[in-house]
């Protein structure tokens, strides 16, 4: 029996600051001091080392972004040269069973080792040091390879010999169908064209590695396993990832189809928060006038551009997407980060900007919680006497952005100096460049006040719609220069890339 399996050996009696050094005592009497330079990471540097606390086997101090806990294995292996090396053999035993075990899940899919550092984003030679057991291999990067082969940690411990897949396209297909992902969806969306076209053009039995490929991009948006995706059983889009909170959902609304399209812009979300090269510059504002007021003084006028700026510059991101239906906006905060998800088909930069305004204040109010959401499944008007109070007050701000809580009172002008519908449009253009207040701003909130009263008076709106350049293509453009696409991996670069053409 080695002293280091003795519990004597591992736990920790007691612990005194000393200098820059910690003075530790284990119950088998044995004293080590570590260097602090030891016990902190490099990458930390917000750290109180004098606040220490521990248990009987592990030192706790006090950090950001998470406290750093050290365990009683890495305060022996400072000071014991012979633990030292018994954990490194060990760290090795262990690092080759996992690269074998890569080895062999690899070569049961028919892969390369060229194709799967091209698949994960790992280098060649990476792929090869992990194989070969000449290198830990960390957490985040084994997660890569699997899900790259579209496998799961389970399946590193699991039997290669059983075989429970049913690779069928077809009864796939059905099977996503009634989870709400159609083959549209699957095609234009989620697969790129280069593997779709690959797809179409076999014929009888698909080959392993298009299979393959076309799960990955599955398990990396929605989580299934291989297994699952193969089972043949019922595929359930899991909603706890999204944490959807829905402020508005049509009676007739398909819940799965929601679910499943949210989980997929989710995933888009968290793909832009890690490929995102941009630093907040701004703290939150704490009020509607706080807000206007910055974004007036800081950015000039309020059109797409500024309050986008804006928004990056608080630290939230911005992604657009131009797909028809399901829902129409969206907001989140994933792991303390926010992203807010734009939804359109319209090409009135006064749409795009009324919705951009309703999620800020939805990321602003309602989303401080980590990983919480809001999921606009019908579409963002000015007026929502009928919907949650989070709605309205999420309208409430967007309007008194943009109208300086005038919107109500310059609406009732234009329609006493028009005294009918035909004179609405010139008296709108009158009374905007009175309160410099903008054309499509007035259209629009007096064609929804209208069209509440029974008045379709959209057609004559829409022609005083600012809708050059295409306020997709702005938002994109934006988006595009504060991400790097080289910080994923291909499977989530080309997730990310299909997602914005």
């Amino acid at each position: 029996m080695n002293r280091w399996d003795n519990l004597k050996y591992q736990r920790i009696a007691k612990v005194r600051l000393k200098g820059n050094e910690y003075h530790i005592e284990f119950e088998n009497g044995d004293a080590v001091d570590m260097p602090v330079d030891f016990a902190i990471p490099a990458h930390v540097r917000k750290f109180a080392m004098e606040d220490f606390t521990f248990n009987s086997f592990e030192l706790i101090i006090p950090a950001e972004p998470f406290d750093i806990e050290i365990p009683w294995d890495k305060i022996r292996i400072n000071s014991d040269v012979e633990f030292s090396r018994y954990m490194a053999q060990k760290a090795e035993e262990q690092a080759k069973g996992v690269g074998e075990r890569i080895k062999l899940l690899r070569e049961k899919k028919g892969l390369k080792s060229l194709e799967l550092a091209d698949r994960s984003g790992l280098t060649p030679q990476t792929i090869s040091r992990i194989e070969n057991g000449r290198t830990d291999v960390p957490y985040q990067t084994l997660q890569k390879i699997l899900v790259s082969m579209g496998y799961d940690l389970s399946d590193l411990a699991g039997n290669l010999d059983e075989e429970t897949d049913d690779r069928n396209m077809p009864s796939l297909l059905r099977r996503l169908a009634k989870s709400g992902i159609d083959a549209q969806f699957l095609r234009t969306k989620i697969w790129p064209a280069t593997l779709h076209n690959a797809l179409s053009q076999q014929r009888g039995v698909l080959p392993d590695m298009l299979l393959n490929e076309a799960a990955s991009y599955l398990s990396n948006i929605f989580g299934w396993t291989s297994k699952e995706i193969w089972s043949g059983d019922d595929l359930i889009i899991r909603s706890k990832p999204a944490e959807m909170a829905f402020f508005k959902r049509p009676a007739n609304s398909n819940l799965n189809q929601i679910k499943a399209y949210s989980h997929y812009a989710f995933r888009l979300g968290q793909l832009v928060l890690n490929a995102s090269i941009t630093e907040k510059k701004f703290e939150y504002p704490t009020n509607v006038t706080e807000f206007r007021k910055f974004l007036i003084n800081h950015y000039g006028e309020i059109n797409l551009d500024n309050v986008l700026e804006y928004a990056w510059d608080l630290g939230i991101c911005v992604l657009p997407l131009s797909d028809s239906g399901i829902f129409h906006g969206a907001a989140w905060n994933i792991n303390g980060k926010h992203v807010i998800v734009l939804k359109q088909n319209t090409q009135s930069h006064a749409r795009w900007i009324f919705d951009l305004l309703h999620e800020l204040y939805h990321v602003f109010a309602h989303l401080s919680e980590k990983n919480t959401s809001v999921v606009e499944t019908e579409e963002l008007s000015p007026f929502a006497s009928q919907d949650t109070i989070e709605e309205r007050e999420a309208n409430s701000f967007a309007n008194q952005v943009v109208f300086d809580g005038q919107a109500e009172a310059l609406a009732q002008q234009c329609v006493a100096e028009a005294g009918n519908i035909e004179n609405l449009k010139k008296t709108i253009s009158k009374v905007s460049k009175q309160t410099n207040i903008r054309e499509d701003f007035l259209s629009n909130y007096i064609a929804f006040r209208l069209n509440y009263q029974g008045e379709n008076w959209w057609p004559t709106a829409q022609k005083l719609q600012v809708t050059e350049p295409n306020p997709f293509e702005v938002v994109k453009a934006r988006l595009e220069n504060r991400i790097n696409l080289l910080k994923l991996n291909p499977i989530e670069s080309n997730l990310l890339t299909t997602a914005l053409n």
